[in-house]
């Protein structure tokens, strides 16, 4: 007889993270059975700061992933989501909701005092960079972070342009290693994919958030690392 999967829900803002993250879900953790819930209506939300309307699709979403999947716990994938605003949506439900890039950032800041951000969708940048800053503060340590933002690298994305998308945020993690930083966080979970490429010529830890949130959701669930 089979054993029963764990019954997981990732929240999505966008199609393209969806794939990297199966792609290594299915490999790494075939324990769990993923459901994936997408709104990428939410981008344009975030973008124009329409922060209650953000909270409410959200809250939506949980409560249909809730009733008709019965997820144990559910990730939010969007790096432009906030940790407290995933807390509070968390109160609303029976399962825990956490946020796919914090175990990333309680990593990063070990690394060393300089962390560098790579992003290409810029409403991403204040929500990490708090992360790392609450990461900090939770391990006692004071870093500074250097960020580098390629809006270009996402609209190529976009349009499908994978290889466009790919050389700029290589050069963008070129650009943060040459500022002298311990490590490099690829922001968004759609990077993801590059991380090879990019990983074979850095010269510090490029972190993305696929191997830590699987650490941190077999840990919520009592699952064996």
């Amino acid at each position: 007889m089979s054993e029963t999967k764990r019954s997981v829900a990732f929240i999505h803002t966008s199609p393209a993270a969806i794939g990297p993250l199966m792609q290594f879900y299915a490999g790494a953790a075939p324990e769990l059975e993923i459901t994936n819930l997408l709104d990428d209506g939410l981008l344009r939300l975030l973008a124009a700061g329409r922060r209650e309307d953000v909270r409410r699709r959200l809250s939506e979403m949980l409560r249909a992933a809730a009733e008709t999947y019965q997820p144990e716990l559910a990730m939010v994938t969007c790096s432009s989501v906030s940790k407290e605003l995933a807390e509070s949506l968390a109160r609303d439900f029976s399962f825990p909701v956490l946020k796919i890039d914090y175990p990333m950032a309680r990593k990063a800041v070990r690394a060393g005092r300089r962390v560098g951000v790579a992003a290409t969708f810029p409403p991403t940048l204040v929500p990490t960079s708090k992360l790392l800053n609450d990461a900090a503060e939770e391990a006692g340590v004071r870093v500074e972070i250097v960020e580098e933002v390629v809006p270009e690298a996402y609209t190529a994305l976009l349009a499908n342009d994978t290889a466009t998308h790919d050389e700029l945020l290589a050069a963008a993690v070129e650009n943060l290693q040459q500022r002298d930083v311990a490590a490099v966080v690829l922001a968004q979970v759609s990077m993801a994919r590059t991380l090879p490429l990019i990983s074979a010529k850095a010269r510090v830890p490029v972190l993305t958030s696929l191997h830590t949130s699987l650490e941190a959701i077999r840990e919520a669930l009592g699952l064996p690392s």
